[in-house]
């Protein structure tokens, strides 16, 4: 009989191990204010950003997603609100980013992978410590649709 409850004991195991090693907590991304109003669609564009690391160094990590069901060229500039309740902004003609999603796909920036090198912003670059940073916002973001 003992047998019997350690193999349903090591069946149930087996099914529920693999569900916590897969599973993906999102509550790491946090929405970018794009309306005044708070919201983070822009016209049909989701927006997120996370601050993390990625080999030592502090990254905030952007991602988009396309809900449109044609490709858009997204355009901005990168912005951080710090805890000092001040914004600082790259807004030079230079600094101004550039990508092209294709429709109903997601883009995120993710270390190791330069794919999306826009993505990736150096938190040093904005302010010199993490604990400084408050916010990311993708200033001046326009969604312009690919013909």
């Amino acid at each position: 009989m003992k047998k019997n409850y350690f193999f349903i004991f090591l069946f149930a195991l087996t099914l529920a191990i693999p569900n916590r090693m897969h599973a993906q907590v999102n509550s790491d991304w946090q929405p970018i204010f794009l309306l005044v109003t708070g919201g983070n669609i822009m016209n049909g564009v989701e927006a997120f950003f996370q601050l993390n690391t990625c080999n030592g160094e502090d990254i905030i990590y952007v991602k988009f997603f396309n809900h449109n069901n044609k490709p858009v060229k997204l355009e901005w500039s990168d912005a951080v609100f710090t805890q000092e309740l001040k914004w600082i902004n790259r807004d030079k003609p230079g600094d101004k980013k550039s990508l092209i999603i294709p429709q109903n796909t997601e883009f995120k920036g993710e270390c190791g992978n330069s794919l999306y090198p826009e993505l990736l912003i150096k938190v040093k670059d904005f302010v010199a410590d993490k604990k400084d940073f408050k916010r990311y916002s993708a200033s001046r973001l326009t969604v312009i649709p690919v013909q």
